[in-house]
């Protein structure tokens, strides 16, 4: 990792362990991507989509790349997840658990380079590339997330799954 990434690394491990957390986190990341170009120069090049940078039982920490024309799909995280984006664009659809158990999606949020944005612990979401280009981020979870047991959502059925990288790799959506 280069210089600026450790030196983000350690000031999120920093603040992921003090009461104002939540707020600590999204204003270094505001602080990190003001300069969307800068920092994107900053960083190495990563061969995975999805690095993780640092994890233990309070933070994680990833670098993540969508790819245009692919789409995640629905999953929730079950701890507070804060997105710097500072490449590119991300979509995030959001969605409730309808009646009949199925998903309807209830918003969309779309993030450009130097936007950050936080979701909640309950929150279920899908996110895409929004741009020709990769989409790249900083991902912040206030808690392990490789540790946590979590779903992702067949949006044909709504049915939830464990999240596996069997079911993820079934589920991603071309666009």
């Amino acid at each position: 990792m280069t210089d600026r990434v450790n030196e983000l690394v350690a000031r999120l491990r920093g603040v992921a362990k003090s009461e104002t957390a939540r707020a600590d986190i999204k204003a270094l990341l505001e602080e990190a991507v003001a300069d969307p170009v800068a920092f994107g120069d900053a960083l190495p090049t990563y061969e995975e989509d999805d690095v993780i940078l640092f994890e233990d039982e309070t933070v994680s920490i990833w670098h993540c790349r969508f790819q245009p024309g692919k789409t995640v799909p629905p999953h929730d995280h079950k701890m507070l997840a804060t997105i710097a984006v500072y490449r590119g664009a991300e979509r995030n659809d959001f969605y409730e658990r309808g009646t009949g158990g199925g998903l309807q999606k209830s918003s969309e949020v779309r993030l450009g380079a130097g936007d950050v944005f936080q979701i909640g612990p309950s929150a279920i979401h899908a996110v895409g590339c929004a741009s020709q280009e990769p989409c790249c981020g900083i991902h912040v979870y206030l808690g392990a997330l490789t540790k946590v047991d979590r779903s992702l959502f067949d949006l044909s059925d709504g049915a939830a799954l464990r999240f596996t990288d069997e079911n993820y790799l079934r589920l991603v959506a071309d666009d």
